[in-house]
C-alpha cells in the first residue's frame, strides 16, 4: 500500500484562510495514511510545538479525511480544548467528514460552542450521520442537552427512517421546552397516521410524566379510540402523577362522541359487576356528560356500597353539572363515614366553585 507522506512544510503549502478552507466542502487528500503521517498530522493538529493554526486547521481536514478512526480521539480532543475558533469549526467538520458514529458525542457537546461559527460546523456535521445507528447517541443527548441541543435533535431524528427514531420524536414532544415540545410534534403530524398513533400509545407507557400527558393530549386529539382503555387507566390511578390524570381525561373528554353511554351507564348501575368495571364506567361517563351520564352517576350516589357512593360524587364534580349540587348535599347530610363525607364535601365545594377540572 502506498504510503503518502505529508510534511510540516506540505502543510504550509496546503494552509489556506479559515474562511476558504471550511468552505471546502471535500478537501481530497489521499486516503490510508501511514502511522508516520498520521502522527505528523496529530502532532499539528496539537500544536506540538507550536504551531500557526492554518497548519493545525488543515491538519484536522487532512485527518477527517483520511485518519480513520485513529484520528477521532485527536479531533475530539481539539474540538473541545483548542482556543483557536476556527481550529475548533475545522475539527467538527472533519468529525463530520470522518464517517465515524463516535463523533456525534463531541459535535453535539459543541451546539452550545461560544463562537457560531463551531456550533455551524457541528450542525452540519451532525446531519453526516441521519441514520439509524445514530439514534441510541441522540438519545443520550437528549437527557443531557439543552433546549437549543434539543432542537436540533428534533431536525435530526425527522430525517432518520426507522422506527426508534420515532420513539425519539415521542419523546421529545413531552420536552420541558415548549419550542421543543411544538417543533416535535410538527414533526410527528409530518408522519403517516398509523405510525404516529403506535408512537403516541407507545409513548402512553413511558416513565416520564410529560412525555405520557402529551401523548395522552395528542391522542385526545386524534380521537384514537384504542387508546380509551389505557386513558381509563391513567386517569383513574393515584400512582400516576395528577398531570397526567389530567391530561387523560381531557384526551377522553375530546373522545365522547365516540363513548356509547347508554352502556356505559349500564355499566356503571350494575351492582353485579366487579368494583373495577363500575369505577372505569363512571370515569367515562364523568368525560362525557349529558343527562343520561348524570342520571346514572345520581343513581350510583345513591349505591348500597360506601366507596361507589364515593366514586360517584367525584364523577359528578367531574362533570360540572349544577344540577347534581342538591342530591351531593343530600347525600353528605347522611354519610355513612368519616371518609365518604370528606369527599362528598370536597365535591360539592368544586361544584360551587364551578371550576371542574
Amino acid at each position: 500500500m502506498r504510503s503518502t507522506l505529508i510534511t510540516l512544510a506540505g502543510l504550509l503549502v496546503l494552509a489556506v484562510p479559515p474562511s476558504r478552507a471550511l468552505a471546502q466542502e471535500k478537501p481530497a487528500p489521499a486516503r490510508g495514511l501511514s502511522p508516520a503521517d498520521l502522527a505528523k498530522l496529530t502532532e499539528a493538529l496539537r500544536g506540538e510545538p507550536p504551531r500557526p493554526f492554518k497548519v493545525r486547521l488543515q491538519a484536522a481536514l487532512i485527518l477527517g479525511r483520511s485518519g480513520g478512526a485513529e484520528a477521532l480521539d485527536a479531533l475530539s480532543e481539539c474540538l473541545v480544548d483548542d482556543a483557536e475558533y476556527p481550529v475548533r469549526a475545522a475539527c467538527a467538520m472533519a468529525l463530520g467528514n470522518s464517517a465515524d458514529i463516535r463523533a456525534i458525542e463531541p459535535l453535539v457537546a459543541h451546539l452550545e460552542d461560544p463562537e457560531e461559527l463551531v456550533r455551524t460546523e457541528a450542525r452540519r456535521a451532525l446531519f453526516r450521520f441521519a441514520s439509524p445507528e445514530a439514534v441510541a447517541y441522540l438519545q443520550a443527548a437528549r437527557e443531557r442537552g439543552s433546549a437549543r441541543v434539543r432542537l436540533v435533535l428534533v431536525e435530526l431524528a425527522a430525517q432518520i427512517k426507522d422506527p426508534q427514531a420515532g420513539v425519539l420524536l415521542a419523546e421529545l414532544m413531552g420536552d420541558s421546552d415548549e419550542k421543543v415540545r411544538e417543533q416535535a410534534a410538527a414533526v410527528l403530524k409530518t408522519m403517516d397516521s398509523a405510525t404516529v398513533n403506535g408512537l403516541l400509545l407507545r409513548a402512553l407507557e413511558h416513565p416520564n410524566y410529560r412525555v405520557k400527558s402529551q401523548a395522552a393530549l395528542h391522542l385526545g386529539e386524534r380521537k384514537l379510540v384504542q387508546a380509551v382503555e389505557r386513558l381509563v387507566d391513567l386517569a383513574s390511578s393515584p400512582l400516576e402523577a395528577v398531570e397526567v390524570q389530567l391530561a387523560a381525561r381531557a384526551a377522553l373528554r375530546e373522545m365522547k362522541s365516540s363513548l356509547d353511554v347508554n352502556r356505559l351507564a349500564a355499566q356503571a348501575r350494575d351492582v353485579a359487576a366487579d368494583r373495577k368495571q363500575r369505577t372505569r364506567a363512571l370515569i367515562q361517563l364523568s368525560t362525557v356528560g349529558g343527562p343520561d351520564a348524570l342520571q346514572a352517576c345520581l343513581d350510583v350516589l345513591a349505591d348500597s356500597e360506601s366507596a361507589m357512593r364515593g366514586l360517584a360524587a367525584q364523577a359528578l364534580a367531574e362533570m360540572g353539572d349544577p344540577r347534581a349540587l342538591q342530591p351531593l348535599r343530600e347525600a353528605a347530610a347522611k354519610a355513612d363515614n368519616e371518609r365518604l363525607a370528606k369527599i362528598l364535601q370536597i365535591s360539592i365545594r368544586r361544584l360551587e366553585r364551578g371550576s371542574p377540572q
